[in-house]
This record gives structure tokens, sequence and C-alpha cells, in this order.
């Protein structure tokens, strides 16, 4: 049997769509579940940019109306990372932003962003289809609609991994010894090798709480 398991060689992200627009919209009367998002935004960010996680990130069209990443993520963003300003709802039916996905040579990716029953369900799909193992971040997705339950469940019966950013981490870590957001436990902390860890990550523990919506 085939386990669907987070290995960093493996592992590349996608991130979908996080823009003021959306998130305005998602989050009107919302501000715990806005800032539980961005939250976890950044976090995803900041651990790409630490582990050298290759990384596609989109943006919907109209960019003027839409924006692109809120402040606080624009300033974590990986540089150098590959930007792609969209007009389908899903990614892979651009060319261009399918081969950067290819690009990363990672079977594996994990998906964050918006809309869960719009844009995020149309690229599963796609990504599903050509062939990649898709880890969807559930407390990283936002959407306006207030019941996006029947996406999820289409994206799962597709063959999609349900997932939390928490429970990627810790994947990714595999053991006590290797968590460098708990500095007293991480071996790794004091080699000259290891590229120091963002001061500004806080451990998924401390983390503003977010919603399970399925």
């Amino acid at each position: 049997m085939t386990v669907p398991r987070i290995r960093r060689p493996d592992l590349g992200v996608l991130v979908i769509d996080v823009q003021p627009f959306f998130m305005d919209l998602a989050f009107a009367d919302d501000p715990v579940g806005r800032e539980a998002f961005e939250v976890r935004l950044q976090h995803l960010l900041m651990i790409a940019d630490w582990l050298d996680l290759p990384l596609v990130t989109t943006f919907e069209k109209p960019i003027e109306e839409n924006g692109e990443f809120p402040d606080r993520l624009e300033a974590v963003f990986p540089a150098g990372r590959p930007r792609h300003v969209k007009n389908y709802f899903g990614c892979m039916a651009h060319p261009e932003i399918a081969t950067d996905v290819a690009a990363m040579n990672r079977r594996q990716i994990a998906v964050a962003g918006a809309e869960t029953d719009v844009c995020i369900l149309q690229s599963a799909l796609g990504l599903l289809e050509a062939g990649y193992e898709v880890f969807l971040l559930e407390d990283c997705l936002s959407t306006t609609e207030s019941s996006p339950g029947p996406a999820l469940r289409r994206m799962y019966a597709a063959g999609a991994v349900p997932c939390t950013l928490k429970t990627m981490l810790y994947e990714l870590t595999e053991c006590v010894d290797g968590i460098p957001w708990y500095p007293d436990l991480w071996l790794g902390k004091d080699d000259p090798n290891t590229k120091p860890f963002p001061e500004a990550f806080v451990a998924p523990e401390d983390w503003p709480p977010w919603q399970d919506k399925l």
C-alpha cells in the first residue's frame, strides 16, 4: 500500500491568489479568521525560504483591482521565485504556470491560497490530472463561500490529501531534535553550516486558531 507522506526532497509549494480584494471579501466580518489565515501564509513563505522549497505564486487579474500580496506577506516572500498573473481559474490551464510548476521538479505540491471552491479546486484537479501528489493546506485556504465542504470533498475524492501547515512542518522536521522553532531542542542551532532560522517565526502551537469548515 502506498501511503502519501510529505518528504522535503519531493515537495514544492503553490500559493494561489492571496490578494487583498479576495481577503477583504472572505473576511469582511471575521478579523480573527483573517489574522489566522495571514499568519499561516506568512509562516508558509518563511519556511519555504528557509528550507529552499521551490515555490510558484499566482495573482488573478486585474491586478489593479485585486492587488498582490499584503505587505506582511510581501516582506517574507522568497526572492527570485516565479510570480504569475493569471486569468484562468485553474493554474494548470496556463502553459507558463504549468511549465514553472514542472520546473520545480517535485512530485508533491502543497497548495495554499484562494478561493477554495474556485481557483484552488480547479488548480488542484489540474495538478492531479498532471500526475502530482497534492496536499491541500486547509488552514491556508480561504473563500467567500460559507460552505466550502463540497469543494474540499470533491478534491479529496479526486485524490488530494488533506493537510494543515502545522502537520506539514512537523512531517518535514521528522523528530524532536529537528524542530528549529524550539531552539532549546534543536540540535542544529549551533551548526555553523545551518542557515539562520527566521527570528519572526512563531511556533505553530501559538498561532491564532482557525476554523475547520469541512
